[in-house]
């Protein structure tokens, strides 16, 4: 019925974990598909607003320079005379539909006569100064002016390419410069190189102001948004006019989204039917490239996937870890349970044996059985050996009490083992030679001084003799061995109790000094004790500095041996007596 029962238990804890594997195995493979849609859908989304925003961009960078283009245009019917105060009231039209005037900072224009050239430039109250040639800050622009106005002069234009010549940009200026035509010949539309209009950007405002405005309202702060984002020059070698972040690395080669901000520009205006513009020199052209941090959007939400899976795995093996320590509590509470419940049963024989004995014993002599001397002595001797096995397995009791709630003290000083020795073996030799045991000795009379408790180490001596005895098999021979050896360059007392009887099986050698364990053997021997002799031994040894030693062999023997450091006399002594409260083991 037991093994039936047993069986069932089995069954039922091997099928629940089976099934809360089965469990966390179906978490991980919906969790496993789940973050692999999720993941979709956002690398869909982000790619979705990254289109939506570059498009916002793009259109209205085109926009307001499209619109700068667009206002300042100069019909070819226009007389050469009114041409300042045409482009004073351009500016002043433009300034009032723009919000952004200040991408502006002048209006200049370089004028061709004949002979000579000269400078001017127009400022927004209507005065304009004049000077000989090109100021210092456009020195950039020489060679591209002269070089346009030789070619220009040497062609023959008519008056519908000069209304649609495109704006060229000076990027290191940086400008917007186009050419001024002026009729010349009204019946053919032919028209000659006047000068070159000159709108000059205001440097600090476009990078600083425009640029990063633009960054925020299409993309968000640069602090917040997903993205890094730059606005650069097409080719090498780079120059940056606007990067989302200092240390920002956008990709030369493949990011996820560049976009061409002059042929955006170019675009709009043939759209709307007005000059386009167009870079001096192709690598001076601007791009918006926009790129994740991670290398791509594709890398980005493929790490944020990793990471999800991670975060969503721990915590499974963390469930997982749970049960698991779950299942092994429960067996072991269930294992402590069992130790109790032999502890009890153990307890109690142990107590019924010497208790009948002392009460028959008892009844004997009151019942008038014992009459001559000699029977009363064996009585006596009989209540005395009975007595003394009900004090030690009560003290055992009381001393696992006292450890586990931490209440047990020594009384520790340097002391001499050979008398220690000589009182404990006083009793046991008696029970020795009474049971018909070989009892050998050998203690070595110059023993150095240790740190102890004299009535622990006696009782360790005497739970080792006891135990020697119980487990001696048929072969009735105990020995007894105190020496002074060195370990590990250290000397130290060894106490050796040495027996030659059933031996301790390799499987059960390391459990020996746990609390209640007692081998299976031992059990189905139905060999007397409650598991805790060996335990408090161990116990007492480490609290008082020392350590219990066991070699064995089954079938052949055992040795426990007592180990203490010496006593050196040479150290610091800060009284005979030391206190010491011993922790629970």
């Amino acid at each position: 019925m037991a093994d039936m029962k047993w069986s069932k238990r089995s069954a039922m804890e091997l099928g629940a974990i089976l099934g809360m594997v089965a469990v966390v195995c179906t978490l991980a493979v919906l969790q496993y598909r789940w973050t692999g849609e999720i993941s979709r859908s956002e690398q869909q989304r982000l790619k979705a607003n990254l289109t939506t925003s570059v498009r916002g961009f793009e259109q209205e960078f085109s926009y307001d320079f499209e619109r700068l283009c667009e206002a300042f245009e100069i019909d070819p019917e226009v007389p050469e005379a009114s041409l300042e105060s045409r482009l004073l009231h351009q500016r002043s039209e433009w300034e009032r539909m723009t919000s952004r005037d200040a991408l502006l900072a002048r209006v200049d224009i370089w004028k061709l006569e004949e002979g000579h050239a000269s400078f001017e430039s127009l400022e927004a109250s209507g005065r304009h100064s004049v000077e000989a040639s090109l100021p210092g800050r456009l020195d950039s622009l020489r060679q591209y002016l002269e070089r346009q106005a030789q070619l220009l002069n040497a062609r023959v234009i008519g008056d519908r390419e000069a209304l649609y010549y495109p704006w060229t940009f000076q990027g290191p200026a940086p400008a917007l410069v186009r050419p001024i035509f002026h009729v010349v010949n009204a019946r053919d539309m032919y028209v000659q190189l006047q000068g070159f209009l000159i709108l000059e950007f205001n440097q600090e405002f476009l990078e600083q102001q425009y640029v990063p405005e633009l960054v925020v309202r299409h993309f968000g702060e640069p602090g917040l948004t997903s993205f890094g984002m730059a606005v650069r020059t097409m080719k090498a070698p780079y120059r940056t006019i606007y990067t989302s972040s200092g240390n920002s690395t956008v990709s030369k080669f493949a990011p996820d989204a560049s976009v061409n901000l002059f042929d955006s520009v170019a675009e709009e205006a043939r759209r709307r039917g007005h000059a386009p513009l167009q870079a001096a020199v192709g690598s001076e052209q601007w791009q918006l490239v926009v790129q994740d941090p991670a290398g791509s959007v594709d890398v980005g939400v493929a790490q944020w996937r990793r990471r999800n899976l991670a975060i969503s795995f721990g915590l499974l093996a963390i469930l997982a870890g749970t049960m698991a320590l779950l299942f092994s509590v429960s067996r072991r509470a269930e294992r402590l349970a069992k130790l109790q419940m032999e502890f009890v049963a153990g307890v109690s024989h142990e107590l019924c044996t010497p208790l009948a004995v002392i009460n028959s014993a008892a009844e004997n002599i009151v019942d008038g059985v014992v009459e001559s001397p000699a029977q009363v002595r064996e009585y006596g001797a009989m209540i005395r050996e009975q007595g003394r096995r009900l004090e030690r397995l009560v003290d055992e009791v009381l001393l696992f009490a006292a450890g586990r709630f931490g209440r047990s003290g020594y009384d520790l000083r340097p002391i001499e083992v050979v008398p220690i020795l000589e009182q404990s073996l006083a009793a046991s030799e008696a029970m020795l030679r009474d049971a018909g045991f070989t009892f050998q000795k050998e203690i070595s009379p110059q023993l150095p001084f240790v740190i102890a408790d004299s009535e622990a180490l006696g009782k360790c001596v005497e739970n080792l003799v006891s135990n020697a005895m119980k487990y001696s098999g048929e072969n009735r021979w105990v020995s007894l061995r105190a020496i002074c050896a060195p370990r590990q360059g250290l000397p130290e007392v060894q106490i050796s109790v040495e027996d030659r009887g059933i031996g301790i099986s390799p499987a059960d050698l390391p459990h020996v000094f746990e609390p209640f364990y007692r081998a299976q053997s031992v059990r189905d021997g139905q060999i007397r004790g409650v598991g805790l002799g060996l335990y408090l031994v161990k116990r007492m040894m480490e609290a008082m500095g020392g350590n219990v030693t066991v070699s064995s062999k089954l079938y052949k023997g055992s040795v426990f041996t007592l180990r203490l450091p010496v006593f050196d006399s040479a150290e610091p002594n800060h009284g005979d007596t030391a206190k010491v409260e011993v922790a629970k083991a």
